[in-house]
């Protein structure tokens, strides 16, 4: 930690002092460098336009100590960046306690620039996960803010949304906007009541990974990818812990392979080490999805982007819910209109995928589903964006 804070400190000083500004500030955490390579696939194709196009830019990962993931040795290490962020936000906060994040990050902003002497203005910052989004924002409120979308989104993400149709105050502000995956996502935010231009502020990109193509194995594994994640209670993970285990007790009845996924955010924040004692033909991977996807049978979770992920794949998924974690029925049925397997139970849909000829039909049927989701990448959308002519 201690060394890379003091490089993130020598390539800051290095900016302030020799760089110039940048058109484009690309700034995501550690935790999504998610690629086989340990790199973010999500900016891989913006930093490949910013490079073809000439466009001067700085793509800054802020650390997680947290995550499995590696750091990108070729991204600005922004644990100073980071650090001091967090030092000013507790300080102002202690002395007034009734400013908004949006007012913290701003006075912060104004602090940041006089610093690095305006060295980090740009016409375009992206971010992900609204990571230091108010902050950079307010660095060059002339310049635009936007958010790439990560995961799934739903009228009432935390991330975006106070509750339902009210949306958070940053997500209100002239220089903010949100980069979408399809327009499915889009209609999340039509019946928004705070003020709010949707046709200007929201921008559908497309989905910015390239499916691999993989080798079409027999299919006889089931992945669980599960959802304990660090900003959830022990009483959730609880919840979900018993929810884990009646799915591994009717599973263990068919012969397949299962395969638990951990959440990129799980952190060791529940003790799931009971799981692989109890079921023995259960165990953990750290696979990438392109991998698993290629003997998947069936994925198996709550609420998670990887319904869509193995839907690009043909690959079916089962929703786990019940009264107490009911998200698969609030988000994927009412909100994306999943098309299978809703309110069955696991066994009545073994026994359904069982069959050949239904197993194929759900394939189609769920590649369908995603296809209607996720648009491809728009490159000249992206390119006109990243130049700041939005």
């Amino acid at each position: 930690m201690i060394g890379d804070i003091l490089k993130s400190f020598a390539q800051f000083t290095k900016h302030i002092l020799f760089g110039k500004r940048p058109d484009v500030i690309l700034f995501y955490p550690q935790h999504f460098n998610r690629s086989v390579d340990g790199t973010n696939p999500y900016f891989a194709p913006l930093v490949k336009l910013c490079r073809d196009n000439a466009l001067h830019y700085l793509e800054m990962e802020e650390p997680d100590g947290g995550t499995p993931q590696p750091r990108d040795p070729q991204c600005m290490k922004a644990d100073v960046f980071f650090w001091f962020v967090t030092a000013l936000r507790k300080l102002i906060r202690s002395c007034n306690q009734n400013k908004s994040q949006v007012v913290v990050d701003k006075q912060i902003a104004r602090v940041i620039d006089f610093l690095t002497f305006h060295k980090l203005r740009a016409k375009c910052y992206v971010t992900m996960s609204n990571s230091m989004i108010d902050v950079l924002a307010e660095i060059n409120p002339e310049g635009i803010a936007y958010d790439y979308q990560h995961g799934i989104i739903y009228n009432g993400h935390e991330g975006y949304f106070v509750e339902k149709n009210v949306l958070t105050l940053s997500h209100t502000l002239a220089n903010r906007r949100i980069l979408l995956w399809g327009d499915m996502y889009k209609k999340c935010f039509t019946a928004v009541q705070t003020p709010f231009n949707a046709e200007k502020q929201i921008k559908v990109v497309g989905y910015p990974i390239t499916t691999a193509v993989i080798e079409q194995k027999e299919r006889k594994t089931i992945v669980i990818c599960l959802q304990f994640r660090s900003e959830g209670s022990y009483e959730l993970h609880a919840n979900m812990h018993d929810m884990l285990c009646e799915c591994l007790d009717v599973l263990k009845k068919y012969n397949y392979k299962v395969l638990l996924k951990h959440h990129p955010r799980f952190n060791d924040v529940y003790d799931l080490s009971d799981i692989t004692q109890k079921y023995e033909f259960a165990e953990y991977t750290d696979s990438q999805i392109q991998e698993l996807a290629e003997e998947a049978f069936l994925q198996i979770t709550w609420n998670s982007t990887t319904i869509f992920e193995y839907a690009n794949y043909s690959i079916p998924s089962f929703l786990l819910t019940n009264e107490r974690v009911d998200w698969g029925e609030t988000t994927f049925y009412h909100q994306y209109y999943y098309p299978l397997y809703h309110n069955e139970k696991l066994e009545s849909v073994m026994e359904r995928i069982a069959s050949k000829e239904s197993y194929e039909r759900d394939c189609v049927t769920v590649k369908n589903w995603y296809d209607s989701a996720y648009a491809p990448f728009d490159k000249n959308l992206m390119l006109k964006i990243l130049k700041g002519n939005d």
